[in-house]
């Protein structure tokens, strides 16, 4: 029950008071909680440098295993102490690589073309008929493969020539080449002797197709070439090449070169190339007569004349020849029966040197066309003409020198025969 004495409250509330009083009396002070992060710091700091000595400890620990695992020397753990870091050896860089040579490149072009664009130079030489010398420099760094084509003019003060095939060149960077080519002469007023020479531009007609058939057929002898050259760049006539004596004599005061002269085997053998080579023109080459029957008779253009010509029946021509044949040739066929037909000549050719209203030609063509034969068995006969006709007469000295002729032929041949012999053995 509540006491409501007002003497009561009073002495309540003044012993509140008085312990209130004594509920603020000072008390020692009690130190606060620090927060984490503060203590984290101050045991860090109290603990600094054991931590820093063991920390460098295990920083030299992990160098030195990371060099054993390079297989380098173990690095000497640095002392601890609070003092120094640790010294940490790094690895030298890596040695720079040399790098590696790049292979030249090697060019390709015409030979007047690496001339014209300075990358060579060149000295030409040539005799104005067969033969040229080249002296080349590379003046490049750059590897050269130079075409030279056949058919390449080339040219002096008096003279051109034209590359008979074609060539393939290699120069090394800066290299120096020494060559030799087979030319032939474009002109027959070339000077067949040394000179200087410098490429030329220009082409000249069906030397294209020549030097084509030259390629396929390596076999084709030089002078047949040469000859075929003439006969395309100039159509010259018979005279400019025969080395035998012409009929016809040719055109007076006409002062043709000797240098192109050809064999007879080689005239052939220049038709034979122009003909294959289809070319059909008119030749004047062909116009003398001459050149057939000499062909024939010719024992190396013998074959030759008997493909060009179309000749089936030999004997029908040689006695065609003899009997309608140009009057100033028909003589010739004595000396193809005598070389042919041996035996036939042995029992005709006698009759037609005895033959009194046979014309002088004929008779001594008869004589000297026995020796032909190269039969032993024609000596006594042409003894018995000898003394027949007298050693003075035309005929007379002719057979002597036949039957000589035939006596040294038959005392060279077993000599010639002891050769082959002890070469076979």
């Amino acid at each position: 029950m509540p006491i409501n004495d007002s003497r009561s409250l009073s002495r309540t509330t003044k012993t509140a008071i008085v312990d209130k009083v004594i509920d603020i009396t000072p008390e020692p002070a009690v130190p606060a909680k620090q927060p984490l992060i503060d203590q984290v710091l101050a045991t860090t700091e109290k603990y600094r440098k054991p931590l820093i000595a063991a920390a460098t400890g295990l920083f030299a620990v992990v160098v030195v295993l990371l060099a054993i695992s390079h297989g380098r020397k173990p690095l000497a753990a640095a002392p601890a102490g609070p003092a120094h870091a640790p010294t940490v050896a790094l690895n030298p860089p890596p040695a720079a690589q040399k790098p590696v040579p790049q292979k030249p490149v090697l060019i390709e072009l015409n030979l007047p073309t690496a001339v014209q664009q300075g990358l060579v130079e060149c000295q030409w030489r040539g005799n104005g008929r067969d033969r040229l010398f080249m002296d080349a420099r590379n003046d490049s760094p750059q590897p050269l493969r130079l075409h030279l084509g056949s058919g390449q003019l080339l040219a002096s003060a008096d003279s051109t020539v034209v590359l008979l095939k074609s060539q393939t060149l290699d120069f090394a960077p800066h290299a120096v080449l020494h060559e030799e080519f087979p030319t032939v002469a474009s002109s027959s007023a070339n000077k067949v002797v040394g000179a200087e020479y410098h490429l030329s531009a220009g082409t000249l007609p069906d030397l294209d197709k020549l030097f084509s058939y030259v390629a396929g057929h390596p076999e084709a002898r030089p002078g047949a070439v040469q000859t075929a050259t003439l006969i395309l760049t100039e159509n010259l006539p018979l005279s400019a090449f025969a080395k035998f004596n012409e009929l016809s004599a040719g055109a007076e005061g006409v002062s043709e070169s000797k240098d192109f002269k050809a064999d007879t085997v080689d005239i052939l053998g220049a038709l034979m190339i122009v003909k294959d080579i289809g070319i059909s023109r008119p030749l004047a080459i062909t116009i003398d007569p001459q050149l057939e029957i000499e062909a024939m008779i010719d024992p190396e253009a013998h074959g030759l004349a008997v493909q060009y010509y179309g000749i089936t029946d030999e004997w029908g021509y040689w006695k065609n020849q003899l009997l309608q044949g140009d009057p100033s040739t028909r003589h010739y066929a004595l000396y193809g029966i005598a070389r042919f037909y041996p035996d036939v000549a042995l029992q005709m050719l006698p009759k037609w040197a005895r033959g009194e209203s046979v014309s002088a030609v004929f008779r001594l063509s008869a004589v000297e066309a026995l020796a032909e034969t190269n039969r032993p068995e024609a000596i006594p006969i042409l003894r018995e003409l000898e003394r027949e006709f007298g050693s003075e007469t035309d005929l007379g000295r002719a057979a002597h020198q036949g039957a000589n002729y035939l006596d040294a032929q038959t005392a060279a041949q077993p000599k010639r025969q002891g050769a082959l012999a002890s070469a076979g053995n």
